[in-house]
């Protein structure tokens, strides 16, 4: 058998522009990776800071809707005593009459002026009913 030769392995210029090249496109490739992943991670914290922003805006507005009930109940408390010193002045007034004997259109008068008081608190309750279940199911009286 013949005896085969093989070229001896130098390095030459070419091997080593093969190997630079080799290195700078496998650095390149991990570059662009890096990079991508930063960009993925930032898309991420920003969806997150998206969601935290739109529970926040839900949460004030449940506060909005929360703090119109509060004033709401606040002027009720205001009406309901004023007409609670109406009805105790009435009831005041029909008593002295009663007591004292006056005259009975006078006690006439003073039983109207009840019943109409009563008519309009009897409107007034059927009114705060309406608003109230209007709050319940999400609106404001503003």
């Amino acid at each position: 058998m013949p005896e085969v030769k093989l070229p001896e392995a130098g390095i030459t210029f070419d091997s080593i522009l093969y190997v630079v090249a080799l290195i700078v496109a496998v650095a390149g490739v991990l570059v662009a990776l890096v990079k991508g992943w930063e960009a993925y991670k930032k898309i991420s914290v920003r969806d997150k800071v998206q969601a935290v922003d739109n529970r926040c805006a839900a949460l004030e507005g449940r506060m909005k809707r929360v703090e119109a009930r509060l004033s709401l109940g606040d002027k009720r408390f205001d009406l309901q005593n004023d007409d609670m010193g109406h009805l105790l002045n009435t009831q005041m007034a029909l008593m002295l009459h009663f007591v004292s004997g006056n005259d009975h259109d006078k006690l006439k008068e003073q039983i109207s002026a009840l019943s109409e008081y009563m008519t309009q608190r009897a409107t007034k309750a059927a009114a705060y009913a309406a608003e109230n279940e209007q709050i319940r199911n999400g609106g404001t009286n503003e």
